[in-house]
C-alpha cells in the first residue's frame, strides 16, 4: 500500500511537471504571455524541487534506518506529521522494527548476563579460549583451580603451568585427566573439552574438576579393600600353618622333655607326615597366591597394534572350543562394520575376552539355553566392545566389589581376572563397566 502511494505521488509529479513543461513551450515567444510563461517555469521549477526534496527525504530516511541496523542503535526514530499518509506507515514500520530490534537485543543481553553469572558461580572452572590463544573468558573457579589472579592468554598460563598450557595449545577436545602443582600441593584434574564458532572465530571451551578428593578417597577405598583380601587370604593358610606346626612341636615333647625316637610309634609318625603333607598343601597355596598378586602386578606394557575384532573374536571362540562344547553354550557374533578395526595390544585384550568368556561360561553352569553374545561397534567415535550372557547374574552387593583384587565368588577363582581387565583398558586409556540383573543378564563393556 505504502508503494503504491509512492508510486502514484511520484507518477503524478512527473505528469505534471511534463505538462507544465508542454505549457512552457507553448507560451514561450507570446508577447501577451510573458508573464504567464515566468510563472508556468516558476511552478515548473517548483515541482521538480518538491520532486527532488520527496525523493531525497525518502533516500535520506532509509538510510538512516538502514545505517541504524547497521551500527545496531535502537535509538533512532522516525515521525511524519501527517500519519497514515505518504510515507507515514513505512515510518511506523521503521519504527517497529527498531522496537523489536531493541527488545531482541534486551533479550540477548539479559540472557547473556544471566549466563555470565551462572559461570561466575559455578563451582566448576570454565575457560573460553580463541585461536589467537587469548583467553576470553575464565571463571573465579578456574583461576581458583590454578592458583591465579588473572589469566589473559596461553603464554601466561605455560609460564606456570606449562603441561596445561600444551594440552590447550595442541588442540586435543578429548577429555584428560591432569596433575599441576599448585602452592606446592599437587592437584588433580579432569579436563573436559568442547569446541564452538562464535562470531566467526572457533572458541574452545575446557571445563577444569579438581578430583583431587574423590581420587584420594577411591584410592584409600581401593587399598582397604586390597588389605581386606589380602588379610583373608594370608590369615586362612597362616594360621592353620601355626596351629599345626605347633600341634607337630607338642607330639615331639612330653612336658619340657623331648622325646626319643623309641617313644614314637607308627601312628605318631603317621600324624606326623599327614601334618608336614598339610603344611606343604598349605604354603604351596599361599605361594600361589603370591605368584598370583605378582602377575597381576607385573604386567607389561601395551604394544600397539592394528587388530581386526572379527577375526580376534573367532580366534578366543575356538581357543575356548572344549570348554564352550562341554557346557552347551551358544556363542554368537556381531560387529559392525564386519571390517571393524582397532589399535591395540592383541595379546593384552585377547586375553582380557578370554577371562570375561570364562566368567561367562562359568556363569551359565545351571542355566538353559545358555547364551553369550559378543558385539563390537563404534558408537560416539569410541570403539566398544560388549560381552553379554544370559547367566545367573550377579547382585548388587557384589557388584562395586568385581574388580577389586582378589576378590572373587568362585572357590577356584584367583579374583584378578577382572582386576586385570581394569588394568588393560588403564593401559589402553579406556574403561571397562558392568551392568547386570540377577537371574536375567550380565553385560561387560570394553570402551575405548
Amino acid at each position: 500500500m505504502v508503494l503504491n502511494r509512492f508510486n502514484i505521488i511520484v507518477f503524478i509529479q512527473i505528469v505534471l511537471i511534463a505538462l507544465v513543461g508542454m505549457l512552457i513551450v507553448i507560451a514561450f515567444g507570446r508577447e501577451f504571455m510573458l508573464m504567464t510563461t515566468a510563472g508556468l517555469i516558476l511552478l515548473w521549477a517548483g515541482q521538480i524541487l518538491f520532486l527532488n526534496f520527496y525523493m531525497n527525504r525518502i533516500h535520506r530516511d532509509v538510510r538512516k534506518f538502514m545505517e541504524a541496523l547497521r551500527n545496531q542503535d535502537t535509538s533512532q526514530l522516525f515521525k511524519d506529521r501527517k500519519e497514515g499518509r505518504y510515507f507515514g506507515r513505512l515510518y511506523a514500520s521503521f519504527n517497529e522494527i527498531t522496537r523489536n530490534f531493541r527488545l531482541v537485543r534486551i533479550e540477548k543481553e539479559v540472557e547473556n548476563q544471566f549466563f555470565r553469572e551462572t559461570i561466575k558461580q559455578s563451582a566448576s572452572g570454565i575457560m573460553a579460549i580463541s585461536g589467537d590463544a587469548n583467553v576470553r573468558l575464565i571463571n573465579g573457579a578456574a583461576l581458583h583451580i590454578l592458583g591465579m589472579d588473572s589469566l589473559k592468554n596461553l603464554a601466561e598460563l605455560r609460564a606456570i603451568h606449562p603441561d596445561m598450557a600444551a594440552l590447550m595449545e595442541s588442540g586435543d577436545m578429548v577429555d584428560h585427566h591432569l596433575k599441576i602443582l599448585v602452592n606446592r600441593k599437587m592437584v588433580q584434574l579432569a579436563i573436559k573439552a568442547t569446541e564452538m564458532i562464535l562470531e566467526g572465530t572457533s572458541v574452545r571451551i575446557y571445563s577444569l574438576l579438581d578430583i583431587s578428593r574423590e581420587m584420594t578417597r577411591s584410592e584409600v577405598e581401593a587399598w582397604q579393600k586390597l588389605i581386606r583380601v589380602l588379610n583373608h587370604e594370608i590369615t586362612n593358610s597362616v594360621v592353620p600353618l601355626h596351629i599345626l606346626s605347633t600341634s607337630l612341636f607338642d607330639l615331639f615333647h612330653h612336658g619340657e622333655r623331648q622325646k626319643t625316637a623309641k617313644e614314637m610309634d607308627d601312628e605318631m609318625i603317621d600324624r606326623i607326615i599327614l601334618g608336614l603333607k598339610t603344611i606343604i598343601k598349605r604354603s604351596g597355596g599361599l605361594s600361589d597366591f603370591i605368584n598370583t598378586y605378582r602377575s597381576f602386578t607385573n604386567t607389561d606394557k601395551a604394544v600397539y597394534s592394528s587388530v581386526q575384532l572379527k577375526d580376534m573374536f573367532k580366534h578366543v571362540v575356538s581357543l575356548l572350543a572344549d570348554e564352550i562344547a562341554h557346557s552347551a553354550v551358544e556363542i554368537e557374533i556381531d560387529v559392525l562394520p564386519p571390517k571393524l578395526l582397532l589399535l591395540a595390544d592383541e595379546k593384552l585384550i585377547e586375553q582380557t575376552i578370554i577371562n570375561l568368556l570364562k566368567n561367562s561360561i562359568y556363569a551359565l553352569s545351571a542355566v538353559k539355553s545358555p547364551s553369550i553374545q559378543i558385539r563390537a561397534f563404534v558408537l560416539d567415535e569410541q570403539v566398544s566392545i560388549e560381552i553379554t550372557d544370559n547367566g545367573r547374574g550377579i547382585s548388587e552387593e557384589v557388584l562395586d566389589e568385581v574388580f577389586t583384587p582378589f576378590f572373587t565368588t568362585r572357590k577356584e577363582g584367583s579374583g584378578i581376572g577382572l582386576s586385570l581387565a581394569r588394568q588393560v583398558m588403564l593401559m589402553h586409556k579406556g574403561s571397562i563397566h558392568v551392568s547386570s540383573q540377577e537371574g536375567v543378564s550380565t553385560t561387560f563393556t570394553l570402551s575405548f
